[in-house]
């Protein structure tokens, strides 16, 4: 199974908001191959990769993540890659960054948006909705919405 060609663009964002291909367990040529990349453990570099772009601080990225800003730094230390649970939802993470970066073009005014609340997500800030992956998914459907220039 290979990515609809459409979709190629947001695989090769998402590889690089992660650090690009040298930090992946294997080459990313599909979504499936994402799968098993997680599978295999994402580095914790990768992360911080991602972090960089987010902006997150420590904290925020274990609560994303769903870890203790020590484990994560015990795993940093050790190079032990993320379990495929912790490497999914980091992988989710850069899949809604690609998506922000594509549709407003820029990191600031994307990061500008992450912190405001947005009546589409009841009242929230995006950034806040990113551990979890109901509000992930929320978050790409509203960022859908602002590319086909539906109000949100």
């Amino acid at each position: 199974m290979t990515a609809a060609p459409a979709f190629q663009p947001a695989l090769t964002a998402i590889v690089a908001l992660l650090g690009g291909p040298s930090v992946m367990p294997q080459p990313i040529r599909t979504e499936l191959d994402l799968m098993y990349a997680a599978a295999a453990g994402v580095s914790v570099k990768a992360v911080r990769h991602l972090q960089r772009h987010l902006r997150f601080t420590n904290r925020e990225m274990s609560e994303v993540l769903s870890i203790s800003e020590s484990t994560l730094a015990r795993r940093e230390q050790s190079q032990k890659p993320l379990s495929r649970d912790e490497a999914e939802k980091a992988i989710q993470l850069s899949a809604v960054v690609a998506k922000g970066l594509e549709v407003f073009e820029n990191e600031p005014d994307f990061h500008r948006w992450l912190q405001f609340e947005n009546q589409a997500l009841g009242g929230a800030r995006p950034q806040e909705l990113m551990a979890s992956a109901l509000g992930r998914e929320q978050v790409r459907e509203v960022l859908g919405r602002i590319q086909w220039g539906i109000f949100s």
